[in-house]
């Protein structure tokens, strides 16, 4: 069993230090006003103009309180694994909280137009987007690293989920101005699912003293049609088998305002990706054996070494067996909230708007954990074709420095840079990480 977990542990870490993205547009964009990319993060902040994003516009990134310095330490100047016995066993999990968080994500903009028309500005988008997440209880590094260190140990690994799906967006957006201090915006997206997979550890309880041992668990593994879980006819699984098609529906709808109160204070709110997508003809497959007791070997003698290696593959066998699926003949779709976020921010500008100072207060809901951060931004606009912005954000899972340079209708930036690298260039902190740039031509 525990061997088993290792290979859980190599694809969790290959996850953890690799990057994806965090944002469509980074958050360091909502106070430089002139860039079209703003409308993503407020669609009352949509550009006053008429423009056409070019498909340059991308952010890549990742999201996690685990970075390689929870897997790997150094030791007689050599890195090894928090599993090597040089490494206490409380030093080890002290790097480990008791929800562990790693999220990689992608968007990308294939097109963006935005007009002059119907009273406000609308804008018409098509972009595409990846998200997955991995959500681990701390009893699963507990187990590795600790095992049976006592007369009787219990281990509890609930709620041990990995989510993928994909997605592309068709997005209607228009804004508008109410008066001269009032802006509102809105957008409607329709979703278009391109792939889903949720394998999910509802409950495992592992029980393990010196005359016993007991394993408890339930999981499942639901999917869209394009990924198919093939199993052999006693349960095991086979082979994955991937198709590129449409496996569902959706619809978002993002909201926000801006209000001036003087002419050099500004307020403003969104909340945005309001909405899910249905997975139609979605399958559901569950584990067959949900229980594993073992209470050592009977009348086996020392010197009989087959008789002992038959009873161990009957063990190893019977164990593979809480791996064995069949599908749910009762389920034919599933449902995917998106990640519904909340804005809202304040600018107050100095020097007739060349400089300003802004606070950007961000929260986003989603299962199982949401996240609240708040970002002070210092901007510079001391040209129409150059702006930057500086900032600093603190939130419930990493600090962090950010900043973003626009030169003409050219940016890039990142909302969380990190501070610590291996030379291997992997973050050894918590891996909260993006990069994003986006071009366009407005007339």
């Amino acid at each position: 069993m525990k061997t088993s977990f290792k290979y859980i542990l190599s694809a969790i870490i290959a996850t953890a230090t690799g990057i994806a993205a965090f944002a469509q547009a980074p958050n360091s964009l909502y106070f430089l006003d002139g860039i079209t990319q703003r409308h993503y993060l407020n669609p009352a902040l949509a550009c006053e103009c008429g423009w056409v994003e070019t498909p340059l516009n991308i952010s890549v990134g990742a999201n996690s309180n685990l970075g390689l310095g929870a897997f790997m330490q150094p030791y007689n100047d050599e890195m090894i694994t928090f599993l090597h016995p040089s490494i206490s066993t409380n030093e080890a999990l002290s790097k480990f909280d008791d929800n562990n968080t790693i999220e990689t994500n992608l968007d990308y903009a294939l097109l963006n137009v935005g007009f002059k028309a119907f009273g406000g500005v609308n804008s018409i988008g098509v972009s595409i987007h990846n998200r997955v997440g991995a959500y681990i209880p701390k009893d699963v590094f507990t187990f590795l690293k600790a095992g049976q260190e006592y007369d009787i140990t219990e281990y509890n690994i609930s709620d041990f989920n990995i989510v993928a799906k994909n997605y592309a967006e068709i997005a209607l957006g228009h804004s508008r101005k109410i008066n001269n201090r009032l802006s509102v915006g809105a957008k409607v997206k329709l979703l278009l699912g391109a792939g889903y997979a949720n394998a999910n550890i509802e409950d495992m309880r592992i029980y393990m003293s010196g005359g016993k041992w007991m394993i408890h668990q339930n999981s499942s593994f639901t999917s869209s049609k394009s990924l198919e879980l093939i199993t052999k006819n006693n349960g095991e699984i086979d082979d994955f088998d991937y198709s590129f098609g449409l496996d569902g529906f959706g619809i978002g709808l993002d909201l926000g305002a801006a209000y001036k109160i003087q002419d050099n204070l500004n307020v403003s709110f969104a909340i945005t990706d309001i909405g899910f997508i249905n997975w139609n003809d979605a399958s559901v497959h569950r584990n067959i054996e949900d229980n594993f007791e073992y209470t050592g070997f009977d009348n086996i003698a020392d010197e009989n070494s087959q008789k002992f290696e038959d009873a161990a593959d009957d063990i190893v066998d019977r164990l593979e067996e809480l791996t064995h699926y069949e599908k749910d003949a009762t389920t034919t779709s599933a449902s995917s909230s998106l990640h519904t976020t909340f804005r809202a921010g304040v600018e107050y500008s100095i020097i007739n708007n060349k400089m300003s100072f802004g606070f950007l207060g961000t929260t986003r809901i989603g299962t199982p954990k949401t996240y609240t951060e708040g970002m002070l931004c210092v901007n510079f606009k001391p040209f129409k074709y150059f702006k930057a912005t500086i900032n600093g954000s603190v939130s419930n899972t990493h600090n962090s420095l950010g900043g973003v340079i626009a030169l003409g209708n050219f940016f890039i930036g990142a909302d969380y840079i990190l501070a610590k690298y291996s030379k291997q260039f992997i973050p050894i902190d918590a891996a909260k990480f993006n990069l994003a740039f986006g071009t366009s031509i407005k007339f």
